[in-house]
């Protein structure tokens, strides 16, 4: 892992491979691990880039105001350190939002775009279940974990890995960085970005789970309605959590095709 100074803040990220990039944006309370699975299948054929958002993983924060926003200009910012002038970018739930954020203010520097579990505005749906993660938050990662779970993997996962699943808990919630997670639950409250979509011209996927209970696929399909010809791929058995194992190999064919119609 290497680390930059960008916004007065230090980014932990990984940059491996040559040729096309693609950069990977996390979602609430991950980290740059979440995408191992796929950068490591995918850097032998491409750039990839992983990193951590700012006040997660071990990328560090200030005192500023979060918002969507800022987590875009910190990558664009991170982007022109790192000398990439273009590339394809994914990103689940909040690195959706980035990802989105970017392409209508940096249109430049995108050549397509796959937004997974995202979402383009805060509506009152969303307002509910935020101050729900708001408040779980306050109270401790633990119950942060427990709050948002069944939103991310469905009945039959949960029951399965159980075990594994409570020591997942314990070990986050020794490093989790609760102010980091806070801010982006606030990043997210005010955030509308549905009206600019139409802006946005580079190839997009839009990538959603068929039993997705906190960005529903209402949701996926505004974003999908209001980007030109961008294509809405919907998985089956899944929820939130797009990376689940039985979708891994899904997910690389996914990009991979994508990739090979990037010119």
């Amino acid at each position: 892992m290497t680390k930059k100074t960008i916004n007065d803040i230090t980014i932990n990220y990984e940059l491996e491979g040559e040729g096309k990039t693609i950069v990977f944006v996390h979602g609430l309370s991950d980290s740059l691990a979440y995408w191992k699975v796929l950068s490591e299948n995918l850097k032998n054929d491409y750039q990839t880039l992983i990193y951590d958002l700012r006040g997660h993983g071990e990328s560090s924060d200030d005192d500023k105001n979060t918002t969507i926003d800022l987590y875009q200009e910190d990558l664009y910012q991170l982007l022109k350190a790192l000398n990439i002038e273009n590339s394809v970018f994914v990103g689940l739930s909040l690195g959706g939002n980035v990802i989105l954020d970017l392409a209508v203010n940096h249109p430049e520097m995108i050549r397509g775009l796959i937004v997974m579990s995202s979402f383009p505005e805060h509506d009152e749906k969303l307002k509910k279940i935020f101050d729900d993660f708001d408040n779980a938050i306050d109270e401790g990662f633990v119950e942060f974990f427990d709050t948002i779970l069944p939103y991310t993997l469905t009945e039959d996962l949960l029951e399965e890995h159980k075990e594994l699943l409570e020591s997942v808990k314990i070990e986050a919630a020794k490093t989790a960085n609760l102010e980091g997670i806070k801010k982006g639950i606030n990043a997210g409250y005010g955030f509308n970005l549905t009206d600019k979509l139409n802006e946005i011209n580079a190839p997009t996927l839009v990538v959603a789970g068929g039993e997705d209970n906190l960005t529903t696929l209402d949701i996926q399909r505004k974003i999908s309605d209001n980007i030109k010809d961008s294509e809405l791929i919907v998985l089956e058995k899944t929820k939130h959590n797009i990376l689940i194992g039985r979708n891994i190999e899904k997910v690389l064919n996914i990009i991979n095709d994508f990739m090979s119609k990037i010119e």
